[in-house]
């Protein structure tokens, strides 16, 4: 194996470390050993959590190990540091599951508790295991991300992707600034009945463009369930479906239908439909998209002051759920709309014919 191992541990951890070192050069790791070089009671962890944690956070992809006596301390200490997430080895179930589900890139382990599992099974069970990548997970560790850069950009910026034709979507999926920086993107879709136009969005010519970002879909369709599964099916990086509240469907039912699906769910109000009338639907759900136009047509007006005092309601009468505004949305009326509230911008013209896309996405971030 080429891949390189930091690993690190105080006194208490010491003969731990030692033993994993011998045991993993041995199975064909590369390992670095970033100290204690030598047996001292008098040494500290938060100096080799520090060391290893900063090798990790410099090479990303590599992984490390750590030990002190509990493998408390030592962990508290290496997740200090950003692009850190470390946890707890103490089993094999532990060691996997830190992996698949949170990407975890250190695992402390006791150097004095025993534990149920050998530690050095627990190790190579870290070390084995690749993150799953499932959209929960991934959902879960982009909202750890976002606590942890709470002094930077407040603001998520989501491209959206409102096109009729395949040619469209392909350039403008494939846009390479933007790519490296928008983790999330949206797909208009719709098909003629909730709103008039008709939108390009097909999930089996989508998947074969290559790697794909998170995807949210914005359903302006009657009947959302089908294309929700389609698109489930096809494209493993759909992390979030948003139905239309105006739909005749009862939405209890099909919520509980798409979580069942296992990505997230949002309801879009339009500017006509009150809060309080879907307000226990509303607590149901992930996100609350609020449009800031009448749908079908990007490029149109923002709906202003109501729309303001909308965000503001909504914040009020369901303030744990994030409230999202799509339609209307420029760097005049960015400002006003996070001042009230909202903390997702959906925007398709004020990005996409702009003369820098990536700069104008990221004047949105730093609202």
């Amino acid at each position: 194996m080429n891949q390189t191992i930091y690993i690190g541990a105080d006194h208490a951890g010491f003969d731990l470390k030692e033993i994993l070192k011998e045991h993993l050069e041995s199975n064909g790791y590369h390992v670095e050993d970033l100290g204690a070089y030598y047996l001292d009671p008098a040494d500290d962890y938060p100096r080799y959590a520090k060391e290893v944690a900063s090798a990790v956070a410099e090479h990303p992809g590599s992984l490390g190990i750590l030990s002190c006596g509990n493998a408390e301390g030592i962990c508290i200490a290496a997740n200090k540091f950003d692009g850190i997430r470390a946890g707890i080895g103490y089993s094999t179930k532990s060691a996997e599951t830190m992996r698949a589900d949170d990407n975890a890139n250190i695992i402390c382990i006791p150097g004095r508790l025993k534990t149920p599992d050998d530690p050095l099974v627990i190790a190579e069970a870290f070390l084995g295991t690749p993150f799953s990548k499932a959209p929960r997970h991934v959902r879960r560790l982009g909202s750890l991300h976002a606590i942890e850069h709470e002094d930077g950009p407040l603001t998520t910026v989501v491209p959206a992707l409102l096109v009729q034709h395949e040619n469209e979507f392909r350039k403008k999926i494939n846009h390479a600034g933007l790519r490296q920086i928008a983790p999330l993107w949206q797909i208009d879709i719709m098909d003629g009945t909730l709103v008039d136009p008709v939108s390009w969005a097909d999930p089996r010519v989508i998947k074969t463009m290559g790697q794909l970002p998170n995807f949210e879909l914005h359903l302006m369709i009657e009947d959302p369930l089908p294309t929700i599964v389609a698109f489930k099916e096809q494209i493993p990086t759909l992390t979030r479906a948003i139905i239309h509240a105006e739909i005749q469907e009862p939405l209890k039912p099909l919520i509980t239908a798409i979580k069942d699906l296992d990505i997230e769910v949002g309801i879009a109000l339009n500017p006509e439909t009150k809060i309080r009338k879907h307000l226990t639907d509303i607590e149901r759900c992930d996100l609350l998209l609020i449009m800031g136009i009448h749908p079908g047509a990007s490029a149109q007006p923002f709906l202003g002051r109501k729309i303001l005092r909308k965000i503001k309601r909504a914040r009020k009468l369901a303030h744990h759920i994030p409230v999202a505004i799509d339609g209307g949305v420029n760097m005049k009326t960015a400002p006003k709309i996070v001042s009230a509230g909202a903390r997702q911008l959906c925007t398709a013209s004020a990005i996409w014919k702009a003369e820098d896309p990536v700069e104008a996405y990221r004047n949105f971030q730093h609202l």
